[in-house]
């Protein structure tokens, strides 16, 4: 691998924040001194998610004693959402 995997992390999280390719590269070359394209930066987004979102769909939380469910309703812009939220007892 021809950059350091912190980078490529830094570079994937960075992007799941909100920043744009373009941005995250420019962070680079301001910050880190290295030079990364944009192109680069997206190729490891297209990558690295894939395979984060193939890891983590298979972990399954390991939840011990009872579970409480609680309902939570939310007035936004004058619409109801109803949601779940769960809690460990």
């Amino acid at each position: 691998m021809k950059h350091k995997p912190e980078l490529v992390a830094e570079a994937c999280s960075s992007y799941k924040r909100g920043m744009s390719f373009n941005s995250v590269s420019n962070h680079f070359k301001e910050y880190d001194k290295t030079k990364v394209c944009p192109a680069t930066v997206y190729n490891w987004v297209k990558k690295y998610t894939k395979i984060t979102k193939e890891f983590t769909d298979k972990l399954k939380p390991k939840i011990k004693g009872r579970l409480h469910e609680d309902e939570v309703v939310v007035n936004v812009r004058k619409k109801t959402r109803i949601g779940l939220g769960l809690k460990t007892a």
